[in-house]
């Protein structure tokens, strides 16, 4: 699934910081406003980022911009 991502915010992107590994948890134990992006291999031990969400997305700023590709104008879906 794409997210349109406006012109004016891949400017932004480049001045988010990537969270603090003292935030990390492991997956099991994540609650709902944490970011689920796995660090390092997805196994029955994976550790996320931790860090907190907002309006309840799965990944904090910092991850969703690699999640997510930002459209290309012209790309053929």
């Amino acid at each position: 699934m794409n997210q349109l991502v406006r012109m004016s915010q891949i400017g932004e992107a480049e001045t988010i910081k990537e969270p603090s590994a003292e935030l990390r948890v492991p997956f099991a134990q994540s609650g709902a406003f944490v970011c689920k992006f796995i660090i390092g291999e997805p196994t029955e031990r994976a550790i996320c980022c931790g860090a907190p969400v907002q309006d309840g997305k799965s990944w904090c700023a910092s991850h969703r911009r690699i999640v997510f590709e930002p459209t290309r104008p012209g790309r053929i879906r």
